[in-house]
């Protein structure tokens, strides 16, 4: 009886030995893709389960179950992906390392979720550059406004004589159109031409 427990448990840590080391055949890492890919394309996610080893299946699964995140990159993954990711298979023939390529493709996707949504606000950005373009059009119109009746202040202004001017020129009064200045000698010159009206 000693003999037959020490050969069953002789037999059992073999067995165990077995089924905790990884192998890198690629036949059997390649019937263990297959299967597992084909359960995912299918949705059978418990059977897809079958298709991990223990401790991975337990951190990508809620029970038998994959979680959300895990279900998405399966499915993203195809299997000649799998083949080049380095994978191996225990001594029961399930995937180890599948775990981490999963988590790889999580994090490729939601990087090129983020460079996707570089373009996807153009419309936006489009929006924005023709408000920008409007509002720097507007201030300049208002700036050319301004100047225009600046320069014509200027123009104003520059018909007016300053003090020195006026000394320099004499007063406005000599600015002035002939026809507007009357003195004496204009008028005595209209009545030579003229004659005089007030006479008739």
């Amino acid at each position: 009886m000693k003999k037959l427990l020490m050969g069953v448990s002789f037999l059992a840590m073999i067995v165990a030995g077995c089924a905790g080391s990884v192998s890198d055949d690629p036949e059997k890492i390649d019937t263990a893709l297959v299967g597992f890919t084909s359960c995912v394309q299918s949705s059978r996610w418990s059977e897809a389960l079958d298709y991990v080893a223990e401790d991975e299946a337990s951190e990508i699964s809620d029970g038998d179950e994959f979680k959300e995140e895990y279900k998405i990159a399966a499915r993203r993954l195809p299997l000649s992906t799998l083949r080049k990711a380095g994978l191996k298979v225990d001594g029961k023939g399930r995937l180890v390392g599948i775990k981490d390529a999963m988590d790889e493709a999580n994090e490729r996707y939601i990087v090129s979720e983020e460079q996707a949504k570089v373009g996807t606000n153009l419309e936006e950005m489009e929006k924005e550059h023709i408000r920008r373009r409007l509002e720097e059009g507007q201030r300049v119109m208002k700036q050319e406004e301004e100047e225009a009746n600046k320069e014509q202040e200027d123009i104003v202004y520059s018909n007016k004589l300053t003090d020195e001017e006026k000394r320099k020129y004499g007063s406005t009064r000599d600015l002035q159109a002939p026809e507007k200045f009357q003195d004496e000698n204009t008028e005595a010159a209209e009545e030579e031409v003229h004659g005089d009206y007030e006479s008739d």
